[in-house]
Formats: C-alpha cells, sequence, structure tokens
C-alpha cells in the first residue's frame, strides 16, 4: 500500500484518486475550496444548478472513461443534442457549423474569400510558428480573420500573431478547408451533433467520482489549502495552515508555474524566472437570474468579435432534462479578462449591467433580471506566448523530472484540454503506480506523448 497525497479535487485529481485508491492505495485529496470539482463543479443560483461557465462531456470520450463514467452515473448521464449558434458578420449561424447555414446566412464575400483561400493555399508561405499563421496556412485568411483571430484574440487576450502556433494545433482541428467541410458534414448529423451532460449539472460528474472514491477508502480534506512541499529521498512534507502531511508521493493539478514556490528543495534560478514569465488569462462569470421559463431555445450562444466583451452566453437549464424551476432561468455569461483589468474588481451590478448592454446590442431578446452574481476566475486559460515557448517547455521539463512528484491536469500540464482529456491523464497517473510502491516512469512519459495530440473540441 503507497500513501498517495493529491493535491485539487478537480477531474484529473479525483480520477486519480478514485483509480489509486479501487488499486489499494491509501489515497488522501487536499482541495483549497469548500467543494469538489474545480471549474468542473457546478453550484446552485435562485434554486437551479449551474456551471462555471459552459461545459459538455464530448461523446469522443475514450470508451474506458466513459464506461466508468456511466458505471457511477448511470440514466442521469443524459445524451443531448447541441443547439447553439454563433454570431458572424451580424447574423446568426448555427453551432456547429452547418452547411446550408453558412450558405444562407453569410454574405457572399466569405464564401468568395474562403474560395480564395483554397486556391491560393498550395502557393502561400507557411513558415511561420505563429496562432495566426498557423490558422491561416491551414483554414485560410478569411476563416481565420473573421472567426478564429478575433476569439483567440478575445480568449487570451493578446494578438494571435503574438500566440504560439502550438495553441492552434490544439485549439483547432481541422486541418484544410476541405476538412472544415468534412466536419461540416459530420455535424449536421444528429450524432455530430450530440454530447454528454448530467442530469443535475456538469458537477455531478466530479461529485461522483469524490463519492467513489471515499467509497473506495480514499479521504478528501475540503478547505486545506497546500502552501509547501517539502521532497525528502523517501516521503514529503505537505505544508498548510490546517497543519502538516505525510505521504510517500504528492501528485498536484495546482498551475505549473505556480510550484517552484512551493517546493522545497527550491529549483535554479532559472527555473523561478521561467515560472514567473507565464500568464493565466483569468474570467469573469456572470450570472443573470431571470423572472421567466427561457431566455432562448438555445444553449449557448458565441462571440468571437471584439466589439462585445462576452465570449459565449449560456443557459443551463437547456443544457439537460432536469429538476430545473419552470418559472425561471440563469444566464451565464462569460467574459475572459486580466486579473489587472478593471472590469475584474467591477460589482456585479456594474457586470450585469455591461452583460445586459451586450445583450441589447446583439439583438438577444429582452431579459426580466431579478438578480445577479458573480464568480472570479483568476486561472483559466495558459497564455501560449511566442516569447515564452523556452520557458514552458525548460518549465514542463523541470515539472516532469521531481522525484516523488507528479505535475498532471490542465494546469499541471499547461495546457487547454477538455474534461475527457483530463480525466485521461488522472486514469494514466494512477495506473502508472504499480502495487508495489513504484511509479512507472517510462509508462507515463508514454501517456505524456499521447496527450500531445489531444485537440479540444467546442
Amino acid at each position: 500500500m503507497t500513501e498517495l497525497a493529491i493535491v485539487g479535487a478537480g477531474p484529473a485529481g479525483l480520477m486519480a484518486a478514485w483509480q489509486a485508491a479501487e488499486a489499494g492505495h491509501e489515497v488522501t485529496v487536499y482541495e483549497k475550496t469548500n467543494a469538489v470539482g474545480g471549474m468542473s463543479g457546478s453550484f446552485s443560483i435562485a434554486g437551479q444548478r449551474v456551471d462555471f461557465g459552459s461545459h459538455r462531456l464530448h461523446p469522443s470520450t475514450p470508451p474506458h472513461l466513459l464506461q466508468a463514467l456511466t458505471s457511477l452515473l448511470g440514466e442521469d448521464l443524459q445524451t443531448r443534442q447541441r443547439n447553439g449558434r454563433i454570431r458572424l458578420y451580424e447574423k446568426w449561424v448555427a453551432f456547429p457549423l452547418r452547411t446550408t447555414d453558412l450558405i444562407r446566412h453569410l454574405p457572399l464575400k466569405f464564401s468568395l474569400g474562403s474560395a480564395m483561400d483554397i486556391v491560393q493555399r498550395p502557393f502561400l508561405d507557411n513558415s511561420g510558428d505563429t496562432f495566426e499563421d498557423e490558422v491561416r496556412s491551414r483554414l485560410g485568411k478569411t476563416v481565420s480573420d473573421e472567426f478564429y483571430s478575433p476569439y483567440a484574440e478575445k480568449l487570451w487576450g493578446i494578438h494571435p500573431s503574438k500566440i504560439d502556433g502550438e495553441l492552434a494545433r490544439r485549439r483547432v482541428s481541422a486541418s484544410s478547408p476541405l476538412a472544415i467541410l468534412q466536419r461540416l458534414i459530420r455535424s449536421s448529423t444528429p450524432t455530430g451533433r450530440s454530447f454528454l451532460y448530467p442530469r443535475k449539472g456538469y458537477g455531478q460528474i466530479v461529485e461522483a467520482l469524490a463519492d467513489a472514491l471515499v467509497n473506495a477508502g480514499g479521504k478528501i480534506e475540503l478547505n486545506f489549502p497546500i502552501e509547501g512541499i517539502l521532497l525528502n529521498q523517501d516521503s514529503c512534507l505537505l505544508k498548510s495552515p490546517k497543519g502538516e502531511r505525510t505521504a510517500e508521493f504528492v501528485w498536484t493539478t495546482a498551475p505549473l508555474s505556480a510550484l517552484p514556490k512551493m517546493i522545497d528543495p527550491s529549483p535554479k534560478q532559472e527555473i523561478v524566472q521561467a515560472a514567473s514569465s507565464l500568464q493565466i488569462r483569468g474570467m469573469l462569470l456572470v450570472y443573470l437570474v431571470l423572472d421567466q421559463p427561457n431566455f432562448t431555445e438555445y444553449d449557448a450562444h458565441y462571440f468571437p468579435g471584439l466589439q462585445t466583451r462576452i465570449a459565449r452566453l449560456s443557459e443551463p437549464k437547456n443544457y439537460r432534462d432536469g429538476p430545473d424551476p419552470k418559472n425561471q432561468t440563469v444566464l451565464c455569461a462569460e467574459l475572459p479578462c486580466w486579473t489587472t483589468d478593471e472590469i475584474w474588481s467591477a460589482t456585479p451590478d456594474e457586470l450585469g449591467e455591461i452583460v445586459k448592454s451586450d445583450i441589447v446590442n446583439l439583438g438577444l431578446p429582452e431579459i426580466h433580471l431579478v438578480k445577479t452574481e458573480v464568480r472570479r476566475l483568476p486561472f483559466v486559460y495558459p497564455v501560449f506566448e511566442t516569447s515564452t515557448r523556452n520557458e514552458r517547455e525548460m518549465l514542463l521539463e523541470w515539472g516532469n523530472s521531481l522525484s516523488r512528484l507528479l505535475s498532471f491536469g490542465r494546469q499541471g500540464l499547461i495546457v487547454p484540454d477538455n474534461i475527457h482529456h483530463t480525466l485521461a491523464m488522472g486514469w494514466d497517473a494512477a495506473h502508472s503506480l504499480k502495487g508495489n510502491g513504484t511509479f512507472d516512469g517510462s509508462q507515463w512519459n508514454e501517456a505524456l506523448r499521447r496527450f500531445e495530440d489531444h485537440v479540444v473540441e467546442d
């Protein structure tokens, strides 16, 4: 039996903890907040379960993970049909994109521009390696400039010419205009438009994992922040205002950039400097409680344009067939920003007015606002700047070299992945820990190579 401490009760940490406990290891999860799930959790506003933004479990979830989740959630894990839309050229287009809608709703210049891009693509200089270069070379200038580039700037806060091309490779799955067409055809089928979602909110996934962990003999310590980790030759000491804990191994899902300041012995100064150079974009989540049964029939609205602060507006009620109030609904507006921006410290009422103004300007239905609540998430989007590529690689190599400590999860591996990717990280980490108390580094490195092929699905 191995003593394993896991820092962070998000999906990666909980999946790893559950699987390790099932294998007979002694597992304790330490979570700094008062609830499990992190950004994958759910909570209640006005009697309705809401998520931290818009989330879905994709049908592309690996079968072994989907089987595990189904065993925990049963019929509460529902198959739903996507019904979103995106704002392009001041028009609404179905999202996921459908060929007929593109033809019917978008102006002729978009079609002509895209056609010209296809013709010119073989003759372009594809030597650049920025987000802008990558998308333009693969999909053409029209698609890049009208959709991907402004949306990237809205999410990450810097111009796409300063974003590493690696982010485009992880966020843009289509490799050519033909691939886009093939994707459009797939998304026009019921299968291509489906997703999985729990009846009681997205957080039901992590709550089920937490229950499974406890049932397997594991422990969860909430409101237990870990501020320091002493790595000894044969054990680890975790330091917290709540007291000290020991374990044979420590696995952490905290932002990798925060780890150098937590570790004892301290890493080389170049590692500390590399960590300090990395930025993580924050997010304001503005929840509007409406005195009406529904806002629209759509689950989510996407706004790639920079003329609005909102990146996405979702209505949780439309994601599921669940026990929601009949006469009220809640909207969640996502506003990416830096924690140093003036808007970060705006009051709920001020943020509510910003969202209401955008809703009016976008021609969306009138809302009957009851109240506004806000959640401030300081660490959401790791920023892949071209100028910090070497620092990211250096930090990742250092993190993977630590004895008795494993950094994993979205923030721990500095990736923009979906939940099924992070669940895979937790699963593979747990199955790299052997019954004799050794960690199979070769097996884990093989998993890391697989993770490099992850592509985010919206």
